[in-house]
């Protein structure tokens, strides 16, 4: 089994493989609220937000790819920090940011819309929850994109020689290159910031929400239960709250993961950069499973799809049986 870079074959098609479903699931999930859109001739705040899941997630696949592609390609061999890689490394980390973003706010919005309070807080965040999550959402854009414009501006530093293998050749020397910020940039501080961004903030905020989520359908549950009342909507809240818990679990499952292979760089572990690429691509794809699930967007217009070509195919059956 050949090696490229640190690279084997199989991994480098695993990931491919990944990617691929990946992408083409939340394709699936755009398209179909792009077209709900279209048909209402409005734009809806949960419409907003699982495009922007499912936008953010394509992005996170396609530069998962790129990273695996350029490791492959050797691009991080040369010596230097090609525009290219730079270019990847943006994207990657500012779509990582959207679609966790993204998903802390459905959270938030799912918790305000089936939550039940007297309090005036309460009542005046369902009246404005729709207008809130839109500004959240595009300060999360324009946040994110500030936010990683340093990451342009990364240098080459600290060349460190490794052997590796490629398809022509063996026992190639390559030079790897340590990206550095620029010295105007103070990168403790950086660093600091963009982990607090990419992990405590949303994961504080996705957990609050979720939590009080759960607890309200099942206290409303047991209320309904012990007062012999029938339950209305009961479905509908217990979808919205699986697909709340499951995304943040899947969000947690993949944090675990990147903390894991930080801690071992870190303890000098030896671990494939391979295991952060697969569980993004993870990532991606379950977020984009539960998401079609739930979709009943997409469920429309599939049944319509297949509505339609079985109709098709009666006409022609009975075309044929007429001749």
């Amino acid at each position: 089994m050949e090696t490229v870079f640190g690279m084997r074959d199989s991994e480098f098609n695993a990931t491919i493989c990944m990617v691929s479903v990946g992408f083409l699931l939340n394709t699936l999930n755009l398209v179909a609220t792009f077209l709900h859109n279209l048909r209402m001739a409005n734009v809806q705040t949960i419409s907003l937000v699982i495009s922007s899941i499912s936008l953010s997630n394509m992005i996170l696949d396609l530069t998962t790819f790129g990273l695996v592609a350029t490791t492959r390609a050797g691009l991080w061999c040369l010596g230097k920090l090609h525009p290219i890689t730079k270019l990847v490394i943006f994207c990657w980390l500012h779509s990582s940011c959207m679609s966790f973003w993204s998903i802390c706010w459905l959270s938030v919005f799912y918790w305000v819309k089936v939550a039940r309070g007297s309090s005036l807080l309460i009542e005046t965040l369902k009246r404005n929850i729709s207008a809130i999550i839109n500004t959240a959402l595009l300060l999360t854009l324009l946040g994110s994109t500030l936010m990683f414009i340093p990451v342009l501006f990364l240098e080459e530093q600290n060349f460190s020689s490794v052997t590796a293998s490629t398809n022509y050749t063996q026992n190639v020397t390559c030079l790897y290159v340590t990206p550095v910020f620029p010295p105007w940039i103070n990168t403790n501080i950086y660093a600091c910031v963009l982990i607090a961004f990419l992990c405590p903030l949303p994961l504080m905020v996705m957990v609050f929400s979720s939590m009080r989520l759960v607890m309200y359908i099942c206290g409303h549950t047991l209320s309904m239960k012990r007062n012999k009342t029938e339950v209305q909507n009961m479905d509908s809240y217990l979808l919205v709250c699986r697909l709340t818990v499951s995304l943040v679990g899947v969000y947690l499952t993949n944090l675990a993961v990147v903390a894991l292979y930080f801690i071992c760089s870190i303890t000098k572990r030896n671990i494939s950069t391979v295991v952060i690429m697969a569980s993004y691509s993870i990532y991606c794809t379950a977020t984009a499973i539960l998401l079609t699930a739930s979709n009943k967007h997409l469920k429309e217009m599939l049944s319509e799809l297949f509505c339609w070509r079985k109709a098709l195919k009666k006409v022609g059956d009975s075309t044929q049986g007429t001749n």
